[in-house]
């Protein structure tokens, strides 16, 4: 009888540490991703940068309301600010321009219109929908104003030396 109660009792005992062990690692909190090679917070730009970085988030959601009511996309000095051009190519649309010391690109890339409508984007610093239902993808990307200007519109920026700005 004692050696039953000797074996139930460390039966009792590994199953509670097995079970606070388990309880242990899924509320551990999971170390992050590290962020791509061409993505840099923002918190490394200067203050000024920053807060140049924050208007300019602010100026998008501008241009996202006009081409949702417009169906086009506004001139840039309509949103952002004199010097910025315009490019579109396909589905992307970038305004290029310079502010703070750095060389400024955001892309917005459109859905294929001939692809089947996907469900809706979660709404983040990345993915936007316009009024109108379009889904877009949003990215901010920076680049010394030291370096060769590209002419034409890509569709992944880092490959021309660019790095994407993220706010995490």
């Amino acid at each position: 009888m004692d050696s039953r109660r000797t074996t139930l009792s460390w039966l009792l005992v590994a199953f509670a540490v097995f079970g606070v062990g388990t309880l242990v690692s899924r509320f551990k909190s999971q170390p992050a991703e590290p962020a791509p090679s061409w993505q840099k917070p923002i918190s490394e730009l200067t203050v000024e940068q920053q807060r140049f970085y924050r208007e300019l988030r602010a100026q998008l959601r501008a241009a996202e309301r006009e081409r949702g009511t417009t169906k086009r996309w506004p001139a840039p000095a309509g949103i952002f600010a004199d010097g910025w051009v315009q490019r579109r190519q396909g589905l992307y649309v970038n305004y290029l321009g310079e502010r703070e010391g750095l060389r400024w690109l955001v892309l917005f890339i459109e859905p294929d219109p001939r692809a089947a409508p996907e469900k809706a984007p979660p709404e983040d610093d990345e993915h936007h929908t316009l009024s109108d239902g379009t889904a877009l993808h949003v990215t901010v990307w920076t680049q010394p104003v030291n370096e060769p200007a590209t002419e034409r519109v890509t569709a992944f920026p880092a490959a021309e030396g660019w790095v994407e700005r993220v706010a995490r």
